[in-house]
């Protein structure tokens, strides 16, 4: 096999000019420099080089990374615990800039937030990790292959409820899942939002996000009675984070 060509722009252009040279197609050009290239067609010789070229170019790619802080001042606006931390953080002027959580547990007592500020420091440190996480996997690299695409109407769909009744956390009850299993979140007790649960530890729940699609795949964690089985359950148990 011949060195990889440049780019694919590179061996249409070649393809261009074969073209014009032997009378042929411009189809039937691309077929005969794929194989000349030791390739059986140029379907072959097209994917195997967007993948080539798409996975030097990630090699060079610096890895994406947010302080804590920086992480934390974009949620000043939230109405939940994780707002009620950062803006803590930012009133206060001597909040440290650490690398771990132990490091924040101890300044935190220090500050006398209200009961549960431990809780929330926790929470917001694990979602901020599954932050980078994610802005750092490997993306799919994107190529003018066409390949099958799934009807939209598969899968479950987001669910609207309009009678989920209201209860207080302290009388929420959590329901047991394992890994692999299908669950239902809710982020204001309205809509229901089918998820495929991928860790559990003492306390949380790791989950994938099924729909809507352009989020899905997209990881997140909440606390156990935070999961609902049904539609209705979740939105009853919402999540409150």
């Amino acid at each position: 096999m011949k060195e990889l060509p440049r780019s694919v722009t590179y061996i249409k252009s070649q393809a261009r000019k074969l073209k014009r040279t032997l009378n042929i197609t411009h189809v039937q050009a691309l077929e005969l420099l794929a194989k000349q290239y030791g390739y059986s067609n140029w379907q072959h010789c097209q994917r195997d080089l967007i993948i080539s070229v798409g996975a030097k170019i990630e090699s060079t790619l610096i890895p994406f990374h947010i302080g804590f802080n920086d992480w934390l001042k974009r949620h000043k606006n939230r109405n939940s615990p994780l707002g009620d931390l950062s803006r803590a953080m930012l009133r206060n002027n001597s909040w440290p800039n650490f690398d771990t959580l132990e490091e924040y547990g101890q300044f935190l007592p220090s500050l006398r937030l209200p009961y549960g500020a431990t809780v929330a420091l926790e929470r917001a440190w694990k979602r901020y990790l599954l932050y980078i996480k994610s802005k750092n996997s490997p993306r799919p690299i994107k190529s003018r292959i066409k390949k099958k695409v799934a009807p939209q109407n598969e899968g479950r769909k987001i669910t609207i409820v309009k009678d989920a009744p209201s209860v207080q956390i302290t009388e929420r009850t959590v329901e047991k899942f394992k890994p692999g299993d299908q669950a239902w979140v809710s982020w204001n007790g309205r809509r229901a939002l089918p998820i495929t649960i991928t860790e559990v530890d003492n306390r949380h729940y790791t989950f994938i996000v099924e729909r809507p699609l352009k989020k899905r795949g997209n990881e997140h964690y909440v606390f156990h009675d935070e999961v609902g089985s049904t539609p209705k359950l979740a939105c009853t148990n919402y999540v409150t984070f």
